[in-house]
């Protein structure tokens, strides 16, 4: 489990540096766009395009920061109440949920990625749609990952009669 962990945390840091990249690429991409459109009156249709290509792919990739950040939106007042054990029962059963739906999105968006991408072109930039369309089954498996991390990292925390729903930086 060491090992898994261990790997999660270089996903959790290589999806932070792509973050990092494709937001940069996003706005480069956002204020070309601007510059030709209003600056020079000569727009161009590319940089619309690829701003929302890279958005999709930043989205994707930085949901599994949020998981493994436990920065999601969680409403946990009624399951506060109840005792700890169930607790963690309830976490991890959310948690097997979750990944079902992972596993299912992974499946389906990896067979468009190959089945129609590579018949597809971008209309302005003129790519292989399969580029732009890697970016959900990535972004899935990278959120599996990290669900399936901080369902370990929670049911340890129940285990020690904590709640798993705390992240370990907020639990005193």
């Amino acid at each position: 489990m060491a090992v898994f962990l261990k790997a999660a945390d270089f996903l959790l840091a290589l999806a932070k540096l792509l973050t990092i990249l494709i937001m940069t690429a996003m706005v480069l991409s956002v204020l070309i766009g601007i510059f030709f459109r209003f600056v020079i009156p000569v727009p161009m249709a590319w940089p619309p395009e690829a701003a929302r290509f890279l958005m999709v792919a930043v989205t994707m990739i930085a949901s599994s920061i949020a998981i493994r950040q436990m920065d999601h939106v969680g409403i946990t007042f009624i399951v506060d109440t109840l005792p700890m054990r169930l607790r963690g029962v309830i976490y991890i059963v959310g948690n097997l949920l979750i990944a079902a739906f992972l596993v299912i999105f992974i499946w389906y968006s990896w067979r468009m990625t190959i089945e129609m991408g590579p018949r597809q072109i971008s209309s302005s930039l003129g790519m292989n749609m399969a580029v732009a369309y890697v970016a959900m089954p990535l972004g899935g498996l990278m959120m599996l990952v990290q669900t399936i991390a901080v369902s370990i990292e929670g049911w340890r925390r129940a285990i020690r009669q904590q709640s798993p729903f705390v992240p370990p930086t907020l639990v005193s």
